[in-house]
């Protein structure tokens, strides 16, 4: 009798072939509406956000301060790092002094504020503000340059219009990696171009509303033509 042959038949292999492609669509796919939901979320979220900063800024007639983590220190909270946003009040009875408005909100995982993309978009005459901070605190304390935790901020009048110098200032976000960089300090990485196309912003407007930009070749285009001016 002979010896039956225990090699695949080429079915048999074509059949393996496209299990491996449909089971690795799926994962791309997976990966890619997990990346899309985050960041529809997040859009909700700084929309949220910047209304309710106008808002605090009217109710209490004192402006008041989108803020976002921004700490580079040894003790920093790598969890928060450029995903943790909260809102921040002036003292009326003292302009040195800031009081929280609320507890702070994370962004989804996986989605983070960008400064260097916000930095371009805004150009030279409009830079994101930065400040440091002991956040959250209920009661007001004194902004020392020297302590606290470094925040980015964006700022609105105590009227609700936005602080002139953020009049049409971007705050672009997206999908990104934290990761060691060259100085083996976690950093977060924007630079895979799988998930490159998964950013969107807002535009703060004089009047103290926000435009939501959901079209990232829109963000390129304005960015592109910043980095070249």
């Amino acid at each position: 009798m002979k010896k039956q042959s225990k090699g695949f038949t080429l079915i048999e292999l074509v059949v393996v072939l496209a299990i491996m492609i449909l089971a690795f669509s799926f994962i791309v796919i997976n990966i890619t509406n997990d990346e899309g939901v985050s960041l529809k979320s997040s859009q909700r979220i700084l929309s949220s956000i910047a209304q309710g900063v106008r808002g605090q800024a009217i109710l209490k007639q004192t402006p008041s301060r989108l803020i976002i983590y921004a700490d580079k220190g040894e003790d920093r909270d790598d969890d928060k790092y450029l995903r943790f946003f909260g809102i921040i009040t002036q003292d009326p009875q003292d302009s040195s002094k800031w009081i929280a408005g609320t507890k702070g909100t994370y962004l989804p995982k996986g989605i983070y504020f960008m400064p260097k993309l916000s930095r371009i978009a805004n150009g030279r005459d409009k830079r994101v503000g930065q400040m440091r901070l002991e956040y959250p605190r209920i009661k007001s304390k004194v902004s020392d340059p020297k302590i606290g935790e470094k925040y980015y901020f964006y700022e609105f009048n105590a009227n609700g219009t936005t602080a002139a110098k953020f009049v049409n200032a971007w705050l672009i976000f997206g999908a990104g990696v934290l990761k060691p960089d060259a100085n083996r300090q976690l950093d977060v990485s924007f630079d895979d171009p799988a998930i490159s196309g998964f950013k969107s912003g807002l535009i703060f407007r004089r009047v103290g509303s926000t435009t939501l930009i959901t079209d990232p070749n829109q963000i390129d285009a304005v960015t592109q033509i910043k980095a070249v001016q």
